[in-house]
């Protein structure tokens, strides 16, 4: 009976213990200006913070991928493409990596020779998905007007029409 008073103490003591440091760690604390940053919805390779209100005005394919996904690596050459196509017009792609690190998704886009500015997902990330890739579509004004997960090709010149005719309206 007495080691059973002293289990149960030592139970209580711990549970008193992890209840005050979990309660303590809720506590708003001073956040460094890299973390201040992820609070963003983007954040671009050099690590500064962006906003999908920063490409207003703009129509936006946002594409999200990452250099170990296969499907991701053969749509890429599509979307390429269709960026090629669309030089010139009113319309802005963000690659939003998925990979463990910035170097990883540079280094990617450099060894293929994808001309993408890549961006990483902030805290406030508006367009996470369960799988990738999956790519978004939002109209001048920010609203998302398309939305496919899964892989596909972009090349087509319909899309470009497409596309072309939300960067004019």
């Amino acid at each position: 009976m007495k080691i059973f008073g002293i289990v149960l103490m030592v139970g209580i003591a711990a549970f008193v213990t992890v209840l005050a440091t979990s309660k303590g760690s809720n506590e708003e604390k001073p956040r460094s200006e890299s973390e201040k940053d992820s609070l963003n919805e983007l954040v671009d390779a050099e690590n500064n913070a962006a906003d999908f209100s920063d490409f207003k005005g703009k129509v936006v394919f946002v594409n999200n991928w990452a250099s170990w996904c296969p499907p991701c690596i053969a749509e890429m050459p599509s979307i390429q493409e269709l960026k090629n196509k669309l030089k010139g017009e009113n319309i802005v792609f963000v690659m939003v990596s998925f990979d463990d690190s910035p170097e990883k998704a540079k280094s990617f886009m450099k060894k293929k020779g994808y001309d993408f500015d890549v961006y990483f997902p902030g805290e406030n990330y508006p367009y996470a998905t369960g799988s990738i890739p999956a790519t978004f579509i939002l109209d001048s004004s920010g609203k998302p007007v398309s939305q496919h997960v899964g892989m596909a090709d972009y090349s087509s010149d319909e899309l470009a029409g497409q596309l072309k005719h939300l960067a004019n309206e």
